[in-house]
């Protein structure tokens, strides 16, 4: 009775469709962990179940410790689409680090070149590193940065156009007693430079820390 009701809420809200949203962040039990990274649909399809059920069949056999991940806005591919083409549009998003355990918008950069750019082709490539470059750095005045010009400081990425991706978001544990925050590994991306020193090589720090905080009067 309460799955039927369930469903009647979801399609009243006109919510149905993010089942195909919804992924599994983390499920506690082992035999479970399969299914991390697959969303609500997948696993409905794996299992010959509706989403609903395959939803809350994982999260009681997980004794309700699974953890989900679901897109609540910006999950409307052409309108995306339209937002990203306007030149009015800043490319970006985050509250600043005051949700790290359940939110991580690290990998937007690299899903842009990912998805919106080798995917859906809705800007060239060029397109794209502006956006996430110069545009900002214009935006914010940071001065000689975002642009590959004579005397800019050497900010640079070196990443394969083919290949460039977010990976699904991952939890780190990394700080004090073991506390843990969601982080997005890329993938194709070969190195990065703050200040002409690398300080990633193959997705692995380099211990350096060429870089300084920007503060606001700068």
């Amino acid at each position: 009775a309460f799955r039927e009701a369930f469903l009647e809420d979801i399609a009243l809200r006109k919510r149905g469709h993010l089942w195909g949203q919804m992924r599994v962040l983390e499920a506690m039990h082992p035999a479970l962990a399969s299914y991390e990274g697959k969303t609500i649909l997948e696993i409905a399809a794996l299992q010959g179940k509706r989403p609903v059920d395959a939803y809350l069949d994982l999260a009681i056999a997980d004794n309700l410790q699974t953890r989900f991940q679901t897109a609540l806005f910006n999950y409307d591919d052409d309108g995306v689409a339209r937002l990203i083409r306007d030149e009015r549009f800043l490319v970006g998003l985050s509250d600043g680090g005051a949700h790290v355990d359940v939110l991580c918008d690290a990998g937007y950069a690299t899903a842009l070149l990912d998805i919106w750019v080798r995917q859906r082709e809705v800007l060239t490539l060029e397109q794209a590193v502006r956006k996430l470059t110069a545009v900002p750095a214009a935006l914010f005045g940071i001065p000689h940065r975002g642009t590959l010009t004579e005397g800019a400081v050497a900010d640079l990425v070196l990443f394969d156009p083919q290949t460039v991706a977010a990976r699904p978001a991952e939890y780190a544990r990394d700080f004090p007693k073991q506390g843990r925050r969601l982080i997005a590994k890329a993938e194709g991306v070969m190195a990065t430079f703050v200040a002409g020193a690398q300080v990633y090589a193959q997705g692995t720090h380099t211990g350096a820390f060429p870089g300084r905080v920007l503060r606001s009067h700068e």
